[in-house]
């Protein structure tokens, strides 16, 4: 009988995935054919092909140029793996937008890609508000072959009205990453404007979604719900997630998934009363940040037989934060607050008999202090109320510039912050969120980290794994990050160089894998010292600097 595998083949898949692009030749795509730029897009790359039809070269890349403008002129349906690509970000030049455009009969097109073959698309904005900013297409990508693999790295979506990127058949992996989805807005309906979607009974093997942010949007980051399967793995690991109205993740009957490392500010703003509540959670409680529930006969027959104490779920290092606007909206139309685990969800989490493998660790609360958020707060309020109200609504988003269509480079908005405490609250002491928005030296070393991280919980060790704190040397404060071989006590104290106890620092029970604490020096004198940890026989110390 088929079994979910353990976590630990999930994270392997980040940094060791196989590439399409292999050592295939590149081609420039020109942003005008025969004098029109309307279709260039379509008609170069779809026309790239033998006079009987078949493509001229099947791994060729197509690179697009920056500061360009992609007309398109209807669907793109791609029956071939599309390697479409661009130079890197940088602030100097803007990347290439492909744009929705508006047909003969006045109306937006639905679609932009109908993707039939494998894909990577990478480094481009996707404008799906037409020039005359009606509204936008209804979604970026459709994911269309049956056991297809798709990676988006570093892609823009703005203003779809339903999706950025859904399955119509059963695939077999996708991966998000670096990518920016913004202004997801549908003017009435709440549920549409979402990130990544699987539409109906569509699941993915895989969903790998890291180092994204999801900004001004109605709806989920990512939905599986009851009308879809859930993906068997599912990683959902430093994104940051501002201003957002409903749950951030749909989907109650994943059977292996991790959320770590990420930022929930003002996410699923829109509050819940009774009402609201009806045909959203399964026992009609409210849905909360993190969701889960017994898996239906349907969900366990796909998953091969799966029970529910093979289920496997870790959530730790998330940040949840409401503006003050948001609790204010909440009282004035007399919501509760939201909850991070509604009561089902964090039984099943505390029921270690039933679940062994469901893992948590409850937010931190802490406003980021975000350098620049933009000022779409009062409008998304607006927005709630009016649909409270029944009234008439229309698009929210921000866009400084006062055009939907134009896309400001660089992006107005920097999520970057200014709280110490969420910039160290990462496992291996990095920031909570996505890494993009710092100093690239920043995301280098994460990587960096990773990889040593997966390898060793790889290789069995049975030993601690202690990382140097960070800062060292320090004034006030530092992360000790670290990882445990095997659940159980776990000591750690600071030590002067003779080994000589100064002050306990932690004595805990913990779980198995990789944990952080910040340590206050508190009236700890100035100078050199070790921090020993020790959990049974095993221990690892290093050297600690206070400084002046």
């Amino acid at each position: 009988m088929k079994r979910i595998v353990t976590f630990l083949s999930l994270s392997g898949l980040l940094f060791w995935s196989v590439s399409l692009l292999g050592q295939a030749d590149t081609v420039v795509v020109p942003a005008t054919l025969n004098g029109s730029p309307l279709g260039a897009i379509n008609h170069f790359i779809l026309g790239d092909t033998t006079p009987t039809g078949e493509r001229k070269n099947p791994d060729r890349v197509y690179k697009l140029l920056h500061d360009k403008i992609y007309f398109m002129d209807g669907e793109f349906r791609a029956n071939f793996d599309l390697k479409l690509i661009a130079d890197p970000w940088d602030e100097n030049s803007k990347p290439p937008i492909v744009a929705s455009t508006t047909g003969a009969n006045g109306k937006v097109m639905d679609i932009q890609f109908i993707l039939l073959g494998d894909a990577i698309i990478k480094n481009i904005i996707f404008q799906l508000t037409p020039p005359e900013e009606t509204i936008g297409s209804t979604a970026a990508f459709w994911l269309s072959k049956e056991g297809g693999n798709y990676e988006f790295d570093r892609i823009m979506v703005e203003w779809s009205v339903w999706v950025g990127i859904t399955t119509v058949v059963p695939i077999n992996k996708v991966t998000i990453k670096n990518c920016i989805f913004r202004n997801q807005q549908h003017p009435t309906n709440i549920w549409n404007g979402r990130g990544m979607n699987f539409y109906q009974r569509n699941p993915a093997d895989t969903v790998l979604m890291y180092n994204n942010t999801f900004f001004n949007m109605n709806s989920f980051a990512f939905a599986a719900d009851i009308s879809s399967f859930p993906p068997k793995y599912f990683l959902f690991d430093h994104n940051t997630l501002v201003n957002t109205m409903k749950f951030p993740i749909h989907s109650f009957w994943l059977p292996n998934a991790v959320v770590s490392n990420n930022i929930f500010y003002n996410t699923h703003s829109y509050g819940e009363n009774k009402k609201d509540r009806e045909g959203q959670d399964p026992d009609e409680l409210q849905y909360g940040i993190i969701n889960i529930s017994k898996m239906s006969k349907k969900t366990v027959k796909y998953l091969g037989g799966l029970t529910e104490s093979e289920r496997r779920y870790i959530v730790k290092n998330n940040d949840v934060f409401y503006s003050d606007a948001i609790k204010n909206y909440w009282k004035a139309n007399k919501l509760p607050a939201n909850v991070f685990m509604n009561s089902r969800t964090k039984g099943m989490f505390e029921d270690k008999a039933t679940y062994p493998f469901l893992q948590k660790e409850f937010p931190l609360d802490k406003d980021p202090g975000f350098v620049n958020a933009g000022n779409a707060i009062p409008d998304m309020v607006r927005w709630m109320n009016k649909r409270r109200r029944n009234q008439s609504n229309t698009l929210w988003g921000w866009d400084p510039d006062g055009s939907r269509f134009q896309v400001g480079w660089p992006l107005p908005e920097d999520l970057s912050y200014t709280n110490e405490e969420v910039k160290k609250a990462a496992e291996g002491g990095f920031p909570l969120g996505d890494l993009n928005w710092w100093d690239p030296s920043v995301k280098e070393e994460w990587e960096k980290w990773k990889i040593n991280a997966v390898q060793s919980v790889a290789k069995g060790s049975s030993t601690i794994k202690l990382h140097p704190n960070r800062p060292n040397p320090f004034v006030e404060e530092t992360l000790i990050s670290y990882e445990l071989p095997t659940s159980g006590a776990v000591q750690i104290d600071l030590l002067d160089l003779e080994g000589h106890l100064v002050t306990p620092i932690l004595k805990s029970k913990q779980e198995a894998g990789a944990h952080r604490i910040i340590w206050r020096k508190g009236n700890q004198k100035p100078g050199v010292y070790l921090y020993r940890i020790k959990m049974g026989g095993k221990q690892a110390s290093a050297k600690l600097i206070i400084a002046k």
